[in-house]
């Protein structure tokens, strides 16, 4: 039996199900569709932000061991500060980000290509913003990713 081709497009959806119960709890439904990706080496991730109450997200590559785990990490993410400063924003304004894109962990004006941590794009606030990023991950790597916005946005994308 012959292996299933990777796609040579993965189509990454920001979401949002919020849920609540009258002075109770309010429960925020951000995140990214799936927890698992998967991609052909030269292939293209392709952004898109279904989640127009909680504004823009960042596709940001990350070690393992610096994602955050608990709340504690996630109210204090560090690598997310580190990215978040190369971005360019200022933890305590409103001004949008200096650079769209980071080549590990540097700004730059065209998007990264994504192999490694430190590679980070940002993608709009509106419903049906789309940012598209090349892959040049060798085959067999697996990347983890999180929105350093929302560092409970966690996944992983394969590369094939």
């Amino acid at each position: 039996m012959a292996a299933k081709k990777p796609p040579k497009t993965a189509t990454i959806k920001a979401v949002e199900t919020d849920s609540f119960k009258i002075n109770r709890y309010l429960q925020l439904g951000i995140r990214w569709k799936r927890d698992n990706y998967t991609v052909k080496s030269g292939g293209t991730l392709r952004l898109v932000n279904l989640s127009p109450g909680a504004g823009p997200h960042t596709f940001s590559v990350v070690k393992r061991k610096d994602l955050p785990r608990t709340k504690k990490q996630m109210n204090s993410c560090k690598v997310c500060a580190k990215l978040g400063q190369a971005h360019g924003a200022d933890p305590n304004g409103q001004a949008p980000p200096k650079f769209a894109y980071l080549e590990n962990g540097k700004g730059q004006n065209t998007p990264p290509k994504v192999d490694r941590p430190g590679d980070s794009a940002l993608l709009g606030p509106k419903r049906g913003d789309v940012t598209k990023l090349k892959v040049t991950a060798k085959r067999g790597k697996t990347l983890n990713f999180l929105c350093i916005i929302h560092p409970w946005m966690q996944a992983k994308v394969h590369v094939r």
